[in-house]
């Protein structure tokens, strides 16, 4: 059971036990998102040829488009991001303007309010970007193939980089904040293999080649924590947080919103949480 009304009662349930910590985003409010701009400037400035993104997402709605990492440019229509549309994994590249590739997993792969480890691959060679969840590799296609191997090595301008928010449009708005929370992400300059992500999935973290890592272990701080890279901390701008417990329930008590009531109790069995609020009025 997630959100029950019956007259005027209402109940909210869920896992407890899977908590994680975690940057929470509050739901698609303006301009909402964990700001990395020297990571992304200094991959521009790398010239990175390949790469590879990883994360744990908890997505609290699968019909709209959230971005879990975005680079941008603040004065040209020129990007890369990694997003979750509709409850499909994707990833789009322009450059100045030109579409040069958009992949797209083939089917839904996640569900709401559960927390999944998701990642995808740009390796150049010739296939497009390669995602994986929870350690797998999932089908996907290119709609777009202008030039599939496109990465930071032709994308001259971009400055802006961005957790749970993307920069598409070339004049340094947001658009497509994350609704929900992100764990644990990564950035790498390597195109790691299907054991790294799988290895990473389990809990085993390579420090080769990871630039930027952000695990919010603490559930307090911003600081990229990546061994051997660069430091790139994050700026929370707007209406964002971390939290060192981030699970269903809390997924679900923040979609649903507050409920008016008189009355509440609460039970707990076996990791999972059940409210009841009810109104007398």
């Amino acid at each position: 059971m997630a959100f029950t009304i019956v007259g005027d009662a209402a109940v909210i349930s869920g896992d407890c036990a899977n908590s994680r910590c975690a940057a929470v985003f509050t739901g698609g409010n303006t301009d909402d998102y964990y700001q990395v701009d020297a990571l992304a400037a200094a991959r521009t400035a790398a010239n990175d040829t390949v790469g590879t993104i990883i994360a744990w997402i908890n997505t609290g709605d699968i019909t709209s488009t959230g971005t879990i990492l975005g680079f941008g440019d603040k004065n040209v229509v020129e990007f890369i991001d990694f997003s979750l549309e509709a409850g499909k994994l994707a990833s789009r590249c322009t450059d100045a303007t030109t579409a040069q590739y958009v992949s797209v997993t083939s089917n839904v792969v996640v569900s709401a309010h559960k927390w999944y480890h998701v990642a995808m691959v740009q390796a150049a060679d010739g296939v497009g970007i390669k995602f994986y969840v929870n350690g797998v590799r999932v089908a996907s296609s290119n709609t777009t193939t202008t030039d599939v191997n496109e990465w930071f090595n032709n994308l001259d301008g971009v400055d802006s980089g961005r957790i749970g928010a993307s920069n598409k449009a070339g004049d340094d708005s947001v658009t497509n904040e994350f609704v929900g929370a992100i764990s644990d992400l990564k950035y790498y300059n390597t195109a790691l293999t299907e054991q790294n992500i799988l290895d990473d999935y389990h809990g085993a973290h390579l420090t080769t080649g990871c630039i930027s890592w952000y695990d919010w272990l603490d559930g307090t701080s911003l600081t990229d924590k990546a061994t051997g890279g660069g430091t790139y901390d994050a700026t929370a701008v707007s209406d964002v947080y971390l939290t060192p417990t981030y699970n269903e329930f809390i997924s679900k008590v923040r979609k649903f919103g507050a409920v008016v009531a008189d009355t509440a109790g609460y039970c707990e069995n076996n990791g999972r949480m059940s409210v009841l609020f009810i109104n007398a009025a």
